[in-house]
């Protein structure tokens, strides 16, 4: 028996990676024009692969690598102003304020377990928590609703699946963004 397969419109396809943020539908070529233009619309550059796919929870996600939130901090002239650190019930808390060149503040919180940990691994997830805070909130003060390389750690195997690495695309294979 012959099933007819209803083929995704381009609209539909663009709702499913803007709005449901899943970029699993785009052709390997698509993907790669959509990075680089991502990478571009916030300044980034992409030769340093500063974002990275992550299959997750059955959708093909970015998160940010430390690359990016460093270019981040340096591209908009942000300084962490001020740290707090808490524990409750076994979880190691930082918050994290940070100030762009504009003034604007932000503030986010990383949070490691720590229960039972002694010596270097205690030392770690200190250390941890403290650049989980920091590039928190960074991505948040700009803007940026993606994940941090540090988020992605914590998640599960079972909910994580390999992805191919797109190839990084020339400069020549990216036509230049419209012109507004």
């Amino acid at each position: 028996m012959n099933a007819i397969v209803k083929a995704e419109t381009p609209g539909q396809i663009m709702e499913t990676v803007l709005i449901k943020g899943d970029l699993s539908r785009l052709t390997p070529d698509e993907r790669n024009v959509y990075y680089f233009r991502l990478c571009e619309s916030v300044g980034l550059n992409p030769l340093t692969q500063p974002i990275e796919y992550i299959s997750l929870n059955g959708k093909l996600r970015l998160y940010a690598k430390k690359d990016c939130t460093d270019q981040l901090r340096s591209i908009h002239n942000i300084s962490v102003t001020e740290m707090t650190e808490s524990e409750r019930d076994g979880v190691f808390i930082v918050t994290a304020k940070v100030a762009n060149g504009a003034g604007r503040t932000d503030i986010a919180k990383g949070a490691v377990n720590i229960e039972g940990l002694t010596g270097e691994v205690l030392a770690n997830a200190l250390m941890k928590c403290e650049t989980k805070a920091k590039r928190r909130a960074t991505l948040s003060i700009c803007g940026m609703g993606i994940l941090d390389e540090t988020e992605v750690e914590d998640i599960p195997a079972s909910q994580k699946a390999p992805v191919e690495r797109p190839r990084v695309p020339s400069p020549s294979d990216i036509a230049p963004a419209p012109k507004a």
